[in-house]
């Protein structure tokens, strides 16, 4: 079984996923660090030296190599699901959770994050909750397609796997 944990940046897809994967004795992958161990650059390199369209192509192939992988636990990138016909792949191929999040939220965590986010790093906090609010929005068509979808503020892990279980009728 695949699941796939998708969502908009800063919903906790790598948290939840690998606490995800460790309950139910899964393997953990997370396609961003996946796409750096494979092409030896950061996701933030990637944009930045060769652009968006590089790096979905490069998010695609990566798409496609976890397909031959069994008993694991996917946490795509933000924009995975919103490219090509990833989304469908997703669902044809496994189990999909969408972990909303509401702006407000997004932007709390990116202030207290000292990471980079490649979509955001140029724009000024006044910019930051209109972009994050429209991008958002034009993202939630592909999300909501997936099977699950639960409220990534207030995640209880255990109604997760008992609710998977329940719909897929395999028991963790």
């Amino acid at each position: 079984m695949r699941i796939f944990v998708v969502g908009y940046m800063l919903a906790g897809k790598s948290s939840f996923g690998r606490r995800l994967a460790k309950r139910l004795k899964y393997r953990f992958v997370d396609t961003d660090k996946l796409i750096e161990w494979t092409y030896k650059l950061s996701v933030d390199d990637i944009f930045e030296k060769y652009g968006e369209e590089v790096f979905r192509l490069l998010e695609k192939r990566i798409l496609n190599q976890t397909l031959s992988m069994d008993n694991v636990v996917i946490a795509t990138g933000g924009g995975l699901p919103c490219h090509d016909d990833n989304m469908n792949i997703i669902r044809q191929n496994g189990t999909s959770i969408y972990l909303k999040i509401s702006p407000k939220a997004i932007i709390s965590r990116n202030n207290d994050s000292h990471k980079t986010r490649p979509l955001l790093k140029n724009l000024k906090a006044e910019e930051l909750e209109e972009f994050i609010t429209n991008h958002l929005d034009s993202r939630e068509k592909f999300y909501s397609q997936a099977d699950f979808s639960f409220n990534a503020l207030d995640l209880n892990l255990e109604e997760i796997v008992r609710i998977i279980s329940f719909h897929s009728n395999i028991f963790f």
